[in-house]
């Protein structure tokens, strides 16, 4: 999306700068059209053109922002039945773990619908 703005930015740009460029060459009605235009022209322009170098500081208000991070040892592999008793005593809905069968990371949580689910690889 922000792709396209940019776009629409550098064109709008390009037709007022060529328009302002046939203004003073005599087309569009020449000397006779207002200063007040040719100021108007020339603000817009360099508006533009801060708008443009704006852009690339541009942050998202709306991006996610990770608040707090932890880490966890999952060197130690365990089973099912303890990962749902260990998420008893978490207090997430979920629990990671390393499977002991497979070794590999799974998740388990809490159903809406009551119960637990289990979230592995393929």
């Amino acid at each position: 999306m922000y792709a396209s703005i940019d776009a629409v930015t550098d064109r709008l740009a390009q037709k007022l700068k060529k328009y302002k460029e046939r203004r003073l060459d005599g087309y569009h009605g020449g000397p006779n059209m207002g200063e007040n235009l040719a100021a108007v022209l020339d603000a817009v322009s360099d508006d533009v053109v801060e708008d443009a170098n704006d852009a690339e500081e541009f942050v998202d208000p709306e991006a996610a922002v990770v608040t707090k991070v932890k880490s966890y040892d999952l060197s130690k592999p365990i089973s099912i039945e303890e990962a749902v008793f260990a998420l008893g005593y978490v207090d997430h809905d979920f629990y990671v773990f390393r499977e002991e069968g497979s070794g590999e990371i799974n998740v388990v949580y809490k159903r809406n619908a009551g119960g637990y689910g289990l979230i592995g690889p393929q």
